[in-house]
């Protein structure tokens, strides 16, 4: 029965595409030859719309009907809310009351426990293998050198054994104390899901390969992030954490070296080469944001637009295609960026775990279980 209805619509259409093609044909002869290739290209839109098959927006990019969410949007098997509800309930109090103590004696432990959460990511997924403190280890490549967060991490361990022995994961609580270090500088509350297991093998080689150092292309970003499940506004809304925290002289140099006039406002760069003219370039330090190096603003992107991106892969995005709506996106609204930066976090958090007997809950985090 439907089949009539259907010839009917294949005729109609088919009608108003000839329609579309001789009225865009007889205008286009009207035009100069400079701008019937305009011409063609409305043509061939106005036939697209008739005829490429239905899309729908996921994850900022056009996708088919029967788009599924990449696997790390959804949580991990083994992964739940209530993971440590009997067996440990006072977890997430420990965490958050060892990470508000620091948070008061040191404001920027916040920005060194976000950087050491993605070095973990970066490596293998959130497995903790960048705590394992061994010669040949994540801890002791070159990309490693400046982490920090160790020490707090290590303590709220030993809390935790003596609370609850040999059941809360390292991998679980550096997600946590991240969460909670990111509240601290005003980034809004997730909630978490528990059961990573922690990884037995931390390889230095590994680290210096995979983890973004600050010179990178936009290319390699895109596909680094994107081996990982995750998209380029994760990409472009995760460096957004730049806006607080420091990098070192030695990571800032290149920039200074390379960029054009138009790519580095002029009075920046002065400003960084008389701070890294002197001293220790692998020791001196620089804000990343240099307007609100302290707040957890959309400032990062602010500065991106002014030409003061301290980092090269920072200033980058600006001037990319694939990055840069996302970027000037963000400079308008400071709330969405917020929330973003807390969707992309919760859900790094569940890349590549692992969980069941994949791993092992370490006695310290700084060493596998023998």
């Amino acid at each position: 029965n439907q089949l009539p209805a259907a010839q009917h619509y294949i005729t109609s259409t088919e009608t108003n595409l000839r329609s579309i093609h001789l009225s865009t044909v007889h205008f286009s002869e009207e035009l100069p030859s400079t701008m019937r290739t305009a011409s063609s290209l409305l043509s061939f839109l106005a036939v697209s719309m008739f005829i490429l098959p239905p899309m729908a927006m996921a994850d900022g990019y056009s996708q088919p009907q029967d788009y599924q969410p990449p696997a790390y949007r959804k949580p991990a098997d083994g992964l739940v809310a209530g993971y440590y509800g009997k067996s440990c309930p006072d977890m997430e109090g420990i965490v958050q009351r060892a990470v508000k103590k620091a948070f008061a004696a040191d404001y920027t432990i916040a920005a060194g426990l976000i950087r050491l959460f993605f070095h973990d990511f970066a490596v293998g997924g959130c497995d903790a293998s960048i705590l394992i403190d061994a010669p040949g280890s994540e801890r002791y490549a070159a990309a490693s050198k400046t982490l920090r967060g160790f020490e707090l991490i290590e303590a709220i361990k030993t809390e935790l054994e003596a609370k609850c022995p040999k059941t809360v994961s390292c991998a679980d609580i550096l997600t946590a104390a991240t969460r909670d270090a990111s509240r601290e500088v005003g980034v809004g509350y997730w909630t978490l899901v528990y059961g990573r297991k922690d990884g037995r093998q931390s390889r230095k080689e590994a680290a210096d390969k995979y983890v973004p150092v600050g010179r990178e292309s936009v290319t390699d970003l895109v596909a680094f992030f994107e081996s990982k499940g995750l998209n380029v506004r994760d990409l472009v809304v995760l460096s957004g954490a730049h806006t607080i925290g420091k990098a070192s002289c030695a990571a800032v140099k290149p920039r200074l070296c390379k960029s054009k006039p138009e790519t580095l406002d002029g009075k920046y760069g002065d400003f960084l080469r008389r701070k890294c003219r002197r001293g220790d370039a692998e020791h001196e330090r620089v804000e990343l944001d240099g307007v609100t190096p302290t707040a957890f603003d959309n400032g990062y992107y602010k500065n991106l637009e002014r030409r003061m991106g301290l980092l090269e892969t920072d200033q980058k995005m600006l001037h990319d295609s694939r990055t840069r709506s996302f970027v000037q996106e963000m400079a308008r609204e400071p709330e969405e960026f917020k929330r973003q930066f807390v969707e992309s976090m919760r859900w790094l958090g569940n890349v590549q775990v692992l969980t069941g007997s994949e791993g092992e809950v370490r006695s310290k985090c700084s060493t596998v279980n023998y």
